[in-house]
């Protein structure tokens, strides 16, 4: 309870009420999946937001990033606690001050806190974010409850060693599971999701225009893919990059779909030049399906593209 003066006189003022989201025992999930650059861990609080632990297999890091479904309207600082879980004692340390942003990716730890925060899920104990929300006078706390993390982290384990495999070629790749940014795990029949799939954040995307016949980068183009680079190297947890070429259905589609693999590759030579790795950047060329011929000029330069997407 706090004191405000008025008149001269104390009143008492409630304090800020916390808001405590995390998912209970019971419905607890945790998933682990491989993906097309390296391992990860991910865990859905209903309504809240995702937690996502990534691995990347290329420098041995992690990170841990929370994409909130409302992220503050201003960047704040917050708390990291790691207490006893909700069916313990309330004992807590504090860790760390934290940078809140007002982005999807609204926590973002380093690899060294992001190590720190799976030992204390391993030990049975609660990682937890604290901030003040922005959109009310609440205090908001995330937890991330350790039930049922014990076997979805073992499987995360050997997602890492079967990853290191693939790189040594004594290990073969999964399939893409329909629908889904991630993959089967390698040496495995299928994907190791565990009941209901998580709502996995959306990667960096654009989309590159370009004038008729032509794989030219205009400058609005040139500009787009600095800004998709800048958003990349922003987010660590995506590291593969898809550049799909695509053009207008005018013309044979043989030389549509040379045309869309050139636009598909000079997009990816901009961003080479830009300083991301080649190995990272896969091409292809789409040719438009029949019923989505174009009707007028402006469906003909909507067509005219690349896509720039992203997988974990």
């Amino acid at each position: 309870m706090a004191l405000v003066l008025l008149d001269g006189k104390a009143l008492a003022q409630p304090e800020p009420q916390t808001q405590v989201h995390r998912a209970s025992p019971h419905q607890a999930q945790w998933h682990t999946f491989e993906g097309r650059s390296g391992c990860h861990l991910v865990h859905e609080i209903e309504s809240v937001g995702t937690a996502l632990i990534s691995y990347r297999h290329t420098d041995g890091r992690q990170f841990l990033s929370f994409f909130a479904r409302t992220p503050p309207r201003s960047q704040r600082e917050g708390d990291l606690y790691i207490s006893e879980p909700s069916w313990g004692s309330d004992r807590r340390s504090h860790i760390e001050r934290l940078m809140v942003h007002p982005h999807q990716r609204t926590l973002r730890f380093s690899n060294r806190t992001t190590n720190r925060l799976l030992d204390a899920l391993r030990q049975g104990l609660e990682p937890q974010f604290n901030y003040a929300s922005g959109h009310s006078d609440q205090e908001v706390k995330v937890a991330l409850t350790p039930a049922a993390f014990q076997n979805a982290h073992r499987h995360y384990i050997e997602c890492i060693d079967r990853h290191e495999r693939v790189d040594a070629g004594t290990a073969s790749r999964g399939a893409v599971i329909p629908g889904r940014t991630g993959e089967a795990m390698a040496d495995s029949e299928g994907g190791i999701w565990e009941g209901s799939l998580p709502r996995l954040p959306r990667g960096p995307r654009a989309e590159i225009y370009f004038a008729t016949a032509s794989d030219d980068l205009t400058r609005d183009a040139i500009n787009e893919i600095r800004d998709f680079v800048r958003d990349l190297e922003d987010n660590p947890h995506w590291g593969v990059i898809l550049s799909i070429g695509y053009a207008d259905t005018r013309g044979s589609p043989q030389a549509n779909e040379q045309l869309a693999r050139q636009r598909a590759e000079r997009v990816r030579d901009e961003l080479v030049r830009l300083g991301l790795p080649e190995r990272r950047i896969n091409i292809e060329a789409r040719l438009l399906e029949s019923d989505e011929l174009e009707e007028d000029t402006y469906e003909l330069a909507k067509n005219r593209r690349v896509e720039l997407r992203t997988a974990l």
